[in-house]
């Protein structure tokens, strides 16, 4: 009997646990190790740490863990049930499991990593479990391991939306750009939710607030200016080209509704062609774009401004960009092409946020990107959530740092436990690598200039 209590005290690797005996049950299809916590403390409530009063009594409770060679195994022990001052009538905290859950911490962790990376309705049939057990336990491990300190020493973030629901239901999540994790997500995407991010900063906080990196929205640019006027505004590479190609698209609509006929053929099958990158062109591309110079010069002239636009992202400092970004919007603004007008005087607002991609050298939103395709993935993965704050842990889980360690594993030398792809931005490079990031290391020229 010794040694078999050793076997299993060595194989639960419980801390605060003295374990009695073990058995089987009747039917055989269960392992009951039985359990008792080491000394004798007062018995005290799981959520407010508070000694239990009234009349105390004994309460034998089961919690499973992990199984044993394919066989489930249940702690057994008999614990103290009391009187909370708040709470009424509760059982007391043990050290090998939450409040009144009925699993052990380490179950808990197991099943959590497993929804790191499946849905929870695969769990729930891995693991025998209900699907409702399932949620609760990811609730419990993110509570207990998701970081503290997620909102201490920001220095950039990244803000960005994604939908999470039909009927434009949407979510904004706020990314720490060095440490590449998602420190605070938040129902709707207008100035009031990004305010109740700031809010919950704190001033202190949002001083050392230096960089907020965002797509071109104007609730976003509202609320940062508002609760952190001293930080810079970062506008994504991504979206101004995307509001150019609108652009370009939209003359190829007016020129196609107002050349009807026979006049309007060269201008069929030309879209793509237009908008693709010049440095991606085909044989098929080059014979469209020289048929659209010999039949319209208008859509050819906004083609112009298109190509010569992308001629910004390879200068190598902000005075260059400045002057380049005057020089073109004021040949878009003679081009007499409305569409080619509006995004000049997009520009010309924006200008300040546009430049910041050359202050700190090649800032992007592609991280936040990234994490909302993690997001979108987790989503559709469960095919859909019920509750917004089932989602909210579920994100968390997966993308604020939250690392699991599982009881027996041992990860080889030299390994890491969850390796991470970094972007290590150079001090003088002009541009980053748009791969698809965990993190990013900013260099500490890029954050305490002299603005």
């Amino acid at each position: 009997m010794r040694a078999l209590r050793a076997f299993f005290q060595s194989l639960l690797r419980l801390q605060g646990v003295i374990v009695l005996g073990a058995r089987l049950d009747r039917d055989g299809d269960r392992v009951l190790i039985d359990v008792r916590r080491h000394g004798n403390a007062k018995p005290r409530c799981p959520r407010r740490d508070r000694v239990l009063g009234g009349r105390v009594m004994w309460t034998r409770h089961e919690w499973r863990h992990f199984d044993v060679v394919g066989v489930r195994c249940y702690l057994v022990a008999d614990i103290r049930e009391g009187r909370c001052p708040r709470h009424s009538r509760m059982v007391e905290s043990v050290p090998w499991a939450h409040g009144r859950a009925r699993h052990t911490r380490s179950f808990d962790r197991q099943v959590a990593s497993f929804v790191q990376v499946a849905d929870k309705t695969a769990a729930a049939r891995t693991y025998d479990l209900a699907w409702r057990s399932v949620g609760r336990m990811v609730k419990r491990v993110v509570d207990a391991f998701l970081p503290k300190d997620l909102l201490d020493g920001l220095v950039a973030i990244s803000v960005d939306e994604t939908s999470y629901k039909r009927n434009h239901r949407y979510l904004t999540v706020v990314t720490d750009v060095v440490s590449g994790r998602v420190v605070w997500v938040g129902e709707g995407k207008s100035a009031e939710t990004l305010g109740r991010f700031y809010a919950e900063l704190g001033a202190e906080r949002r001083e050392r607030l230096e960089v907020v990196c965002m797509d071109m929205s104007d609730a976003y640019q509202t609320a940062t200016e508002d609760w952190a006027p001293h930080a810079d505004i970062v506008f994504d590479r991504f979206h101004v080209v995307k509001l150019l190609l609108k652009a370009v698209d939209e003359v190829r609509r007016e020129e196609c509704r107002n050349t009807g006929g026979i006049a309007g053929h060269p201008l069929k099958d030309v879209r793509f062609s237009l908008l693709r990158n010049p440095t991606h062109r085909t044989p098929k591309d080059q014979e469209a774009i020289a048929r659209v110079e010999r039949t319209n010069q208008r859509l050819f002239r906004a083609y112009q401004l298109r190509v010569s636009f992308e001629d910004l992202w390879m200068l190598s400092s902000e005075e260059e960009a400045r002057e380049f970004l005057m020089s073109w919007t004021r040949s878009a603004l003679l081009s007499r092409l409305q569409a080619m007008r509006g995004f000049a005087h997009t520009l010309r607002r924006h200008l300040k946020g546009i430049l910041g991609f050359f202050r700190f050298g090649g800032l992007t939103n592609s991280l936040a990107e990234g994490i909302n395709s993690k997001i979108q993935l987790a989503i559709h993965r469960a095919r859909g959530f019920h509750s917004l704050p089932a989602l909210v842990a579920m994100i968390h889980l997966c993308c604020s740092g939250v690392r699991l360690r599982l009881l027996g594993f041992r990860p080889r030398r030299g390994a890491r436990v969850a390796p991470q792809q970094s972007r290590i931005l150079r001090a003088g490079a002009t541009t980053l690598h748009h791969t698809a990031p965990t993190a990013l290391a900013v260099p500490a020229w890029a954050f305490g200039r002299k603005r």
